[in-house]
């Protein structure tokens, strides 16, 4: 399992891409990878091999190192510009996530809830807006706002280790107020 460096954090906040869009495959083959993150809406990738200009490990859907060629990044996102900003919550352990989905958040839920996101199964969608333009960036301003809550979370899910970092342990009440004021801007 690799963890992003400060640097690639750095790196991905000057870009001004959220944390949700980045997971760890790098481990993965090139099939596997390409199905899960088709699947679980991820955008970039680490943890692979480093790229052979300068040994960073921040790679596009496709492969391309994005530290590199920061052009890769316009590309990838052009495909998720419009789409639904969405917070979820879980009444059994209290965390909030805020999250990014292309289409209806109400079928990203049922993602959340069987694949049990975070080591958590009760997700529910408390809040929704459709956002025709930035909607990632949006999340990212939410992500931003709520930064003191966050919960990073690692788990084990079908023998691969994933790592959340846009779970938040905070009030439903805290995250809606965050939520509601940041998508007025929107």
């Amino acid at each position: 399992m690799s963890e992003l460096t400060s640097e690639q954090l750095a790196f991905l906040k000057s870009q001004g891409i959220s944390l949700s869009l980045a997971v760890d495959a790098g481990h993965l083959s090139k099939a596997a990878r390409d199905a899960f993150m088709n699947e679980s809406g991820h955008k970039f990738y680490y943890g692979g091999a480093p790229c052979r200009a300068a040994g960073h490990t921040l790679r596009s859907k496709a492969g391309h190192c994005i530290q590199c060629d920061t052009s890769k990044i316009a590309y990838q996102l052009r495909s998720s510009a419009a789409g639904y900003v969405y917070l979820a919550h879980s009444e059994q352990n209290g965390f909030v996530k805020v999250g990014f989905s292309e289409v209806d958040p109400y079928g990203r839920l049922t993602w959340l809830q069987t694949s049990s996101y975070g080591d958590v199964n009760d997700w529910e969608i408390k809040r929704s807006i459709k956002i025709e333009k930035c909607a990632g960036k949006c999340e990212f301003e939410i992500h931003a706002a709520l930064e003191k809550w966050r919960k990073p979370i690692v788990y084990l899910k079908n023998g691969q280790v994933v790592e959340c970092r846009e779970i938040f342990a905070c009030s439903l009440a805290e995250a809606e107020k965050n939520f509601l004021t940041i998508i007025r801007g929107y």
